[in-house]
């Protein structure tokens, strides 16, 4: 009883998270209100808070403290503070005391005091190896805290320190700006004075330094002297200069114009030059203003290029977080569905045992993604430990070898040739990390397995020198085009992030590795051929030293409509996700069909045209759901057709509508909103 009420628990933290997840958007200071926020309501405490301490001002600033419903913030004094004293002073360690009136607290902590609190757990909140804050709750109950609870303050912890990475990361790039601001605003200017002929007669001290000379240098020279030869457009500088003086003897206004100057030196500088005509009764003289403007134009294009990266990065935090969600509510929606089929006193026990394995299948699924995530973290954080050791080579590679052997197979791919090549036949050793060396070597082969369907993979090693040894893993997979090349080792970089897909995965794999081949050592590099495959390379030293609230409803039955006379087709990639559905709707008594691409869907609705609805999954291999529903709704104009997808939001739900869509449901799916949906367009139908 203890076990299923343990497990009841963590599910219903992986739902909050689920949600929390929903909710986060772009502003980090306001998800981790919502973050402080949420954990009061998944612990059911009665304060949560988030602390951080000011060390410049020696102050313990509440950032956020939840209690009562409400939000505040507010700076005191940190001593005697339990979340300063136990956590933050302490350097990195978790606190938790059940019984706070027996504890050195008592009487001590004001703010024990004033919310009556009995019980505490906290944690800290890391940057690397830097403690930052402490995330902590309370309860006005003495209370033990379960694993499950400690977990999730731990892992909401880390979630803080990622939106704290990401307003630090905000906060520089704004400060950077205002710094090239200030440089802009507080630059002198060179002033030189000459005659009608443009034979310089006075400067200023800043030309002099501007130019790198004395005034001796520069009085009585032509104007034409300190510039090249020629400016940037092929015009020489002396018929520009000359040029300019007589449109302004014309009447012309004076104005700034983009000038190569020359320093005595010979170096080269860009500048701003304004000419201005000055009227007197000893003559005309030429006023001529120059602003080096090097630094400037520099830093415009610094900026340029870092408003572009910044737009990417946006555009690839965009995209990654869409197919982090998809990736996520994958598993998800197996978990939860399945979980629901199970503890329906109506499922058979064989039926059980299977959605056991399906559920265990999109766990280790889950933790994987959650692993890659972690260590994207680790590495952003500067917190991955290398431990090298002495190495045998050719012991980890027939490993890997067997290992990938079982893994083609359960993929369906027993006609794919393993190939190995070792440059030793014997025990060959080197100094380095093996937990690592084998999970480099694991997201290739992965890598490799996911992109081929047809030929071999070949992987292995060759000793370039005595200081260090070539790996690499070849395949004949789909390739890679060069424009998308550079998107290869970024972390939130994907090659294809659109609807269509044949693969799984976020685009961590190939990140991680790349940062990985970086701490032990090494280079890593790839040459590939679209349809043709793609060779990954790397050296190393041979040293011989997430807005929705209730995703899914508490519903454990299965739809009880009686749809009998009705036929369905679930066009879906996920074997396991048409599984799901075809056990939700076993007692209606309808027929389910089953596509597994958007190029079996349309033929199987061209064949059979008593089908009387769709569900279309929109990710898929071949044509994805989004163009087989263009080529259906060209024979089908009215079958009713609903999108289903991971990809969660109101705007997915319009581009759904206005892709030809009737509705739109997103995953996890509740079977009360599934059925209440298909009822609706069966009647509108």
């Amino acid at each position: 009883m203890v076990e299923k009420t343990d497990q009841q628990e963590s599910l219903r933290f992986i739902r909050g998270l689920g949600e929390l997840y929903q909710q986060i958007g772009p502003d980090p200071e306001h998800n981790i209100d919502i973050i402080v926020t949420r954990l009061q309501e998944l612990l059911h405490v009665s304060l949560s808070t988030y602390t951080v301490f000011d060390r410049q001002n020696h102050e313990l600033i509440y950032r956020v403290l939840c209690c009562n419903g409400g939000i505040s913030r507010k700076r005191v004094s940190p001593e005697g503070s339990i979340c300063y004293e136990t956590i933050i002073m302490r350097g990195a360690c978790p606190a938790c005391y059940e019984d706070l009136d027996n504890s050195e607290f008592a009487g001590y902590d004001v703010g024990l005091d004033n919310f009556h609190l009995g019980s505490f757990l906290g944690y800290p909140v890391m940057m690397g190896e830097e403690v930052l804050g402490a995330l902590c709750v309370g309860s006005q109950q003495k209370r033990q805290f379960s694993e499950a609870e400690k977990m999730l303050l731990q892992t909401m912890a880390k979630i803080v320190a990622v939106e704290e990475a990401w307003l630090d990361t905000k906060n520089n790039s704004v400060a950077e700006q205002s710094k090239y601001k200030v440089i802009f605003d507080l630059a002198d200017d060179a002033f030189i004075l000459t005659n009608t002929d443009l034979t310089i007669t006075e400067v200023n001290r800043r030309a002099l330094e501007m130019f790198d000379c004395t005034r001796e240098q520069m009085i009585g020279e032509g104007l034409s002297v300190f510039s090249p030869v020629n400016q940037p457009d092929g015009v020489r500088s002396e018929t520009r200069a000359k040029g300019i003086y007589l449109a302004l003897k014309a009447g012309e206004e004076a104005k700034k114009i983009y000038w190569k100057s020359k320093a005595v030196t010979g170096a080269e500088f860009e500048s701003e030059v304004s000419f201005c005509l000055i009227s007197q009764d000893k003559g005309d003289m030429v006023q001529v203003i120059i602003r080096d403007i090097t630094r400037q134009m520099e830093t415009e294009r610094n900026l340029i290029e870092a408003r572009k990266r910044a737009e990417e990065a946006d555009r690839l935090k965009s995209a990654f977080l869409a197919n982090m969600s998809h990736e996520i509510r994958t598993p998800l929606n197996s978990i939860i569905g399945f979980s629901e089929l199970i503890m329906d006193e109506d499922t058979e026990k064989e039926e059980k045992e299977n959605f056991l394995g399906l559920i265990s299948s999109a766990g280790r699924t889950l933790l994987q993604l959650i692993d890659d995530i972690i260590d994207i973290s680790k590495i952003e954080a500067g917190q991955v430990k290398i431990s090298k050791s002495k190495s045998e080579l050719n012991q980890i590679l027939d490993e890997l070898k067997i290992n990938y052997e079982k893994e083609r197979d359960k993929r369906g791919k027993h006609h794919i040739e393993l190939r190995m090549h070792k440059a030793y036949s014997g025990e060959f050793y080197i100094m380095t990390d093996p937990f690592r060396f084998r999970q480099i070597m694991m997201n290739l082969l992965s890598n490799a397995l996911k992109f081929i369907d047809s030929g071999f993979i070949e992987f292995g090693y060759t000793e370039m020198s005595e200081e260090q040894v070539q790996f690499y893993v070849k395949d004949t997979g789909i390739g890679i085009e060069k424009d998308k090349s550079h998107l290869i080792f970024q972390r939130f970089g994907q090659v294809d992030s659109s609807y269509k897909r044949n693969l799984d995965g976020t685009g961590l794999g190939l990140a991680i590795t790349h940062n990985l081949v970086g701490l032990l050592g090494g280079k890593i590099w790839f040459d590939s051929e679209p349809e043709k495959g793609t060779t990954f390379y790397f050296t190393l030293p041979a040293s011989h030293d997430l807005q929705r609230n209730n995703l899914i409803s508490v519903n454990y039955g299965r739809i009880m409509y009686d749809w009998s006379d009705k036929v369905f087709l679930v066009v879906d990639d996920v074997e396991a996700n048409f599984l799901f559905l075809k056990a939700v709707f076993r007692d209606s008594g309808a027929l389910l069909l089953w596509a597994k691409d958007g190029l079996e869907a349309v033929r199987i609705c061209r064949n059979n045209s008593n089908i009387n609805l769709v569900l279309m999954d929109i990710r898929m291999p071949e044509l994805d759901g989004y163009n087989a529903v263009k080529k259906i709704r060209q024979f089908a104009p009215k079958l009713p057709i609903i999108a289903q997808t991971a990809f969660a939001g109101q705007a997915e739900e319009q581009i759904a509508i206005q892709q030809g869509c009737q509705a739109y449901i997103s995953k996890p799916i509740s079977k009360t909103e599934l059925a209440s949906l298909i009822k609706k367009l069966l009647e509108e139908a």
